[in-house]
């Protein structure tokens, strides 16, 4: 599928700041009401004509709904498209179904890798594993995008509707099943081990991808407030049970941890590294049960990296809590299994990693997986009462926040995950401080 990209005239530059208050002010829910009138049937006659090279191309039937649930899409607003359109005025009449997703202007006002990824890198990805063997099986990475559309601090994107093809999402809050969970590193594998192929045949695409957001430490205030807010808090929580752990939570931040994250996402401190998502949790992949596969959604987020970084996030953000316990081991044989498989398959010719590599990036990312299960574990499965209002003006407004926080630890999932981690990861160091 052919990604055509419309680059509007720029306008006054977007500050972050600013508008981070204004999102505040003007809660997600409010915002869909006031930019969906924008998105007509002209709009989309245009878009699609682009698309697909048909200046003729006119739109009969048009249906537009806003799906964004709060506290899931934190960083867009999604719209489902559904349409009956003719390529030319006698061409036959054509049913389609879209997603159009906007990125909110606070996290387009920041240099996200989606442009590049859905423009360049998924569908240099893709073409290597579709030329791979049929051994290699079902290989699709992610929805197919037929339109960008870049303006100052703003990001739209026109995508295939992956739940007209079968797939669907799965309960955040109950997390992954080990045949789930399963599906889910078997698509991570693949979709790391074709970017190292890429890197190997065209590294100039992959070198376009903007490091991590942290690679250059918590500069702004999302990053502050979803992480070293959620520590602090979380400190604050286990202080009596766990009065030594706290004390050592603490006394990292600011400084310790924010190097500490800084260590993790440097690809120079990697044995080897792979195009990582970045945000791979149970939203962000959806899955066809009937079928047995997955893909990939959201691509803001990659950056060069290692593997680990990603699994760390999966497994800490949607596993069920016995799987985070019991089946680590398991799940990240599977994943290496699926690696080498993709990586013969697709013609890598570098030296192949070894499981005990893997291994030692999971020892060294440990840290992430620290980050993960406090910071991101409470938002990612939110209760539907916690939920309500729930968006980036939400993380960003200190008090609002706090108290979306003794929301988010009422969760018997979240405190018990928490408090069974971190003395693990005590014993293995992460909490202490140079």
């Amino acid at each position: 599928m052919i990604c055509y990209v419309i680059k509007r005239e720029p306008q006054d530059n977007v500050c972050t700041v600013c508008e981070f208050s204004r999102l505040a002010r003007f809660p997600q829910k409010s915002r869909i009401t006031m930019e969906r009138e924008n998105y007509s049937a002209e709009y989309f006659e245009k878009a699609l004509a682009k698309a697909y090279g048909c200046e003729m191309l006119r739109v009969e039937n048009f249906h537009i709904k806003a799906v964004s649930q709060g506290g899931e899409n934190f960083c867009s607003v999604i719209y489902r498209v559904a349409l009956d359109f003719r390529r030319s005025p006698v061409g036959a009449l054509e049913s389609g179904k879209y997603i159009l997703k906007d990125l909110l202007p606070a996290v387009a006002a920041f240099r996200t890798n989606e442009k590049d990824m859905f423009e360049l890198v998924l569908p240099a990805m893709s073409a290597i594993l579709e030329g791979a063997p049929t051994e290699i099986g079902e290989h699709k990475l992610s929805a197919d995008c037929l339109l960008i559309e870049i303006s100052a601090g703003k990001e739209l994107y026109i995508l295939e509707d992956l739940g007209a093809l079968g797939y669907g999402s799965i309960d955040r809050r109950q997390g992954l099943s080990l045949e789930e969970a399963k599906t889910c590193v078997r698509k991570l594998a693949q979709f790391h081990g074709a970017s190292m192929v890429l890197n190997q045949n065209q590294p100039e695409l992959v070198q376009r991808l903007a490091p991590s957001h942290y690679a250059n430490g918590l500069n702004d205030r999302l990053a502050q407030a979803i992480m070293l807010g959620g520590v602090e808090y979380a400190a604050e929580v286990f202080a009596d049970e766990l009065p030594e752990i706290s004390r050592k939570m603490k006394a990292q931040v600011p400084v310790a941890y924010t190097q500490r994250i800084r260590d993790v996402v440097d690809p120079k401190q990697s044995s080897f590294n792979a195009v990582i998502h970045g945000d791979p949790w149970i939203n962000n992949i959806m899955f066809d049960s009937v079928n047995k596969k997955a893909t990939l959604v959201d691509f803001q987020n990659c950056f060069w990296g290692s593997p680990a970084i990603d699994l760390y996030f999966l497994f800490y953000t949607s596993l069920k809590p016995e799987l985070l316990q019991n089946n680590q081991d398991e799940l990240l044989n599977h994943y290496f299994d699926n690696l080498l498989e993709t990586l013969r398959h697709c013609g890598f010719k570098d030296t192949l990693p070894t499981f005990g590599q893997l291994k030692d990036e999971m020892q060294r990312c440990l840290f992430y997986g620290y980050y993960t299960v406090v910071c991101e574990l409470p938002i990612c499965c939110a209760s539907p009462e916690a939920s309500v209002d729930f968006g980036i003006h939400t993380i960003v407004d200190s008090e609002a926040m706090l108290k979306k926080r003794h929301q988010l630890f009422a969760s018997e999932r979240v405190r018990q995950t928490i408090k069974a981690t971190l003395p693990m990861l005590d014993r293995e160091g992460i909490l202490e401080t140079p």
